[in-house]
């Protein structure tokens, strides 16, 4: 007579077939595709609108980055270092990265980095800059809009602390 534990037990390794250990490449190739259809599907019904917006916020928060790097940059090498944005029809397309050399020269730090074209981007001041001690010289707002959201960047002009808030 054996003796029933109440535990549950699985197979053992060599009772499962070999051709059954894991999925086969027919399975996972079903499921992606699936998962595409899904993928498609959910996209059509959403409309272009609220992927617009995410780039709106992804633009927001790599402009914050940015903002921050200068600033860092800025306390680390004693150079004062500023973006400086490239504007047509009143509204800012995008931005480079520049350092100001002790020396009175300007260099460039990073390549020029373009904001998304279905988003509208206002900014407060053609130049965004910080100094050694990693103080802005001015408080800056840049507003980012998508089709249905918008941010707001702030940069405080006392610590040079960068804000990103939904509108």
């Amino acid at each position: 007579m054996k003796l029933h534990t109440g535990l549950i037990t699985r197979p053992r390794r060599s009772d499962v077939s070999p051709s059954r250990a894991g999925l086969t490449l027919l399975e996972l190739t079903v499921v992606l595709v699936l998962l595409g259809v899904f993928a498609a599907v959910a996209a059509a019904r959403l409309g272009p609108g609220p992927l617009q917006n995410f780039a709106a916020r992804a633009d927001a928060r790599r402009l914050a980055l940015d903002l921050h790097q200068a600033q860092r940059r800025s306390i680390a090498t004693g150079d004062n270092h500023y973006l400086e944005f490239t504007t047509s029809g009143g509204q800012a397309v995008g931005y480079t990265l520049y350092r100001r050399l002790s020396g009175g020269g300007v260099q460039a730090v990073d390549e020029y980095r373009e904001f998304t074209q279905d988003e509208t981007v206002t900014v407060s001041h053609a130049q965004a800059e910080f100094n050694f001690e990693g103080a802005a010289l001015a408080a800056y707002q840049m507003t980012l809009a998508g089709p249905n959201r918008s941010w707001q960047v702030t940069v405080i002009a006392a610590t040079g602390a960068v804000r990103v808030t939904p509108l």
